[in-house]
């Protein structure tokens, strides 16, 4: 285990140096946003463009122009929440096999006294340890960082990844899918370039395809009159669904429709309202098409009390994935040649 630490201790701590240098910066910009939005909030504007009177207009114009301007960089924030996690761990898994292998420094651990599969035991051990101290932390800043900056809904899926532990989970599946691949590839930088490739394909996927489906969503009626407002989970247009939840679709349902609709039922109700609007030169209003086939405008979401429902399937799913490529490694492993 000591020979394991040697070999890794450079990366993690240069991961814990740099995990402290972005903690510093998050924190400042997060206390930063949240003192414009908790001001923003608050009497006399209240979250209203322009503020609830002509008297308070242009100090709230100004203090809006403020709470936007101080989140220029959370594109920037995201980012990196994004990447600390599956860098950090596809780095160590490439240094615990790949790097061996080149090195042939494989050949002296594979001959002495423990078994092969004793020796990845321990770098999987030594690994994921280092990736939960140092990963646990920094979710749990990311997490108070969505709150305090108000850049999205935590539940959408702009800031869902940094929003809870799928982080830790994406750092200790990175590190296993790239030890796997280390073991058939066998070149550290053809085993990160797959490493990275597989899990970019794997996380978009999922997190595009997969979680929507996994929620259960509610409909509401979208109001004819929209006003942009900000709320505790940044700006958004007040008329629809509720400021902290998913939005997933807009369309339109029969008015006879009872509960949520279906994808296909929106889908269907749209093209009528589609086909009804081009039938006629100049077209036809939206209300007309709306009140002659019986449609409402509807928009689909997911609430955002299922926050934690879905967090429990995206990180269970990592977790899960990482233990079968444990698994994998482990067989791989007795068979491979040094």
């Amino acid at each position: 285990m000591w020979v394991v630490w040697r070999q890794q201790r450079s990366i993690v701590i240069a991961f814990a140096l740099l995990a402290v240098a972005v903690s510093a910066w998050v924190l400042i910009m997060g206390l930063n946003e949240q003192t414009l939005w908790r001001e923003f909030l608050s009497a006399p504007c209240k979250g209203e463009f322009g503020g609830p009177t002509a008297s308070n207009a242009k100090f709230c114009e100004g203090l809006q122009s403020s709470v936007s301007s101080s989140g220029k960089l959370n594109q920037v924030v995201l980012g990196i929440g994004v990447a600390f996690a599956p860098l950090f761990g596809l780095i160590l898994g490439v240094n615990a096999v790949a790097q061996e292998i080149e090195q042939k420094t494989i050949r002296l651990a594979w001959t002495q006294s423990g078994s092969r599969v004793r020796w990845l035991m321990n770098k999987y051990l030594a690994s994921v340890v280092s990736l939960v101290v140092i990963l646990a932390p920094l979710c749990w800043l990311f997490s108070w960082w969505v709150g305090a900056s108000h850049d999205a809904a935590r539940i959408t899926q702009k800031v869902f990844a940094i929003s809870g532990f799928v982080e830790v989970a994406c750092g200790i599946f990175c590190f296993a899918l790239v030890v796997v691949v280390g073991l058939f590839v066998r070149r550290p930088g053809w085993s990160l370039a797959v490493g990275v490739v597989l899990f970019a394909a794997i996380f978009l996927g999922f997190t595009t395809q997969v979680l929507p489906s996994l929620g259960s969503p509610s409909v509401v009626v979208m109001q004819s009159t929209q006003l942009g407002e900000g709320s505790s989970s940044g700006f958004y247009s007040s008329g629809g669904a509720p400021a902290n939840s998913w939005p997933l679709s807009t369309g339109y349902e029969p008015k006879t429709e009872k509960g949520v609709p279906s994808t296909s039922v929106i889908n269907q109700g749209t093209n009528d309202m589609y086909h009804c609007a081009i039938s006629e030169t100049p077209p036809l209003s939206e209300s007309y098409c709306a009140q002659h086939l019986g449609l409402t405008r509807v928009q689909l979401y997911i609430p955002g009390n299922q926050f934690w429902t879905l967090q429990s399937f995206e990180g269970g799913f990592y977790l899960i994935g990482a233990a079968l490529l444990a698994a994998l490694s482990l067989f791989a492993v007795r068979r491979a040649t040094a």
